[in-house]
């Protein structure tokens, strides 16, 4: 919700300029602010998935040995 507000007021904060540009802006922030979240929880899936399969290998190679 901070990040609303705070795309918000930098969208009118930049002033009039000229309005497709001032668009074009808004538009990008209000696109990264969207995205930012689905990132981190693609990156979040990818570390989990990494530290599973290291378990794995681990759990195989402890298997291993003890046989």
């Amino acid at each position: 919700m901070k990040q609303i507000f705070l795309v918000l007021f930098l969208f009118t904060a930049w002033g009039c300029d000229s309005k497709n540009e001032t668009v074009g802006q808004g538009r990008e922030v209000v696109k990264a602010v969207v995205t930012q979240p689905f990132n981190t929880l693609d990156s979040a899936k990818g570390s989990l998935r990494q530290s599973e399969d290291k378990q794995k290998a681990d759990l195989e190679q402890a298997e291993k040995e003890n046989k």
